[in-house]
């Protein structure tokens, strides 16, 4: 099931992803069942939490929301998240007070544009882009 909803603020007018390119190791802390709607892509949606900075930006103790293009550009399919599971990412990142609220986040910082050309998804062993 797809759930519309409005812009939620994560582009730039130019198009690009708002926030600051990070890359991280990170564990899976809660799965959403169904896709959201945002600019016009369906989007799959994670927590993630025990973030580790691979990249030269600091770690991050608490959870992040993460938004996954999966149509319109994004990566194709849904990821068999599971709960627990460690997963390597690189996107966009938007501080808590940066970062507008939406359905499955409320006040948490945001990873976003996880998608080529930016960023990527590795899970169980699959790259996806």
């Amino acid at each position: 099931m797809t759930h519309h909803h409005p812009d939620i603020g994560l582009r730039l007018p130019d198009g690009g992803g708002k926030g600051i390119t990070r890359r991280v190791t990170a564990t899976v802390s809660r799965v959403f069942p169904d896709r959201y709607d945002h600019d016009g892509a369906e989007h799959q949606h994670i927590w993630i939490d025990d973030l580790k900075a691979l990249d030269d930006g600091p770690p991050y103790d608490g959870e992040v929301f993460v938004a996954i293009r999966v149509t319109e550009g994004g990566i194709g399919q849904d990821i068999p998240f599971q709960v627990d599971m460690p997963v390597e990412m690189q996107g966009k990142f938007i501080p808590a007070d940066e970062a507008y609220p939406g359905p499955d986040n409320q006040g948490l910082p945001v990873l976003h544009f996880t998608h080529a050309p930016v960023g990527f998804v590795e899970y169980e062993g699959e790259t996806y882009e």
